[in-house]
């Protein structure tokens, strides 16, 4: 797969800058960073810096873009047998939330 190049103009970014950056919510990006540390990596995997007299985290956004890149990007399915298992995993949720429906209309 090609990377992805993105041109930032600092060699760091407050975490409410690279949010803004890079379209994404807090709470997706303390999300990954739950994931990561409880798969036993470290916050600096992802790009984060901590400065001292800084109020909020600052990130490397080269880092953390190629992070995301390699943690976090759909791959797309290279044969027809992972084609068709992605499709029948949505079917699946598809399937399950129409029973959820189903059985609150139920008890309604």
């Amino acid at each position: 797969m090609e990377i992805i190049n993105f041109k930032f103009d600092k060699p760091w970014y407050r975490q409410s800058e690279l949010l803004e950056k890079l379209s994404m919510s807090n709470a997706c990006l303390k999300r990954f960073m739950a994931e990561h540390l409880k798969g036993g990596g470290t916050l600096s995997d992802m790009g984060y810096l901590k400065f001292e007299g800084f109020k909020e985290a600052c990130w490397d956004p080269i880092k953390h873009t190629a992070w995301l890149i390699e943690h976090k990007l759909e791959k797309e399915p290279k044969y027809d047998y992972e084609l068709a298992e992605q499709k029948r995993v949505r079917m699946n949720v598809v399937n399950l939330n129409n029973q959820n429906k189903e059985r609150r209309k139920q008890y309604e």
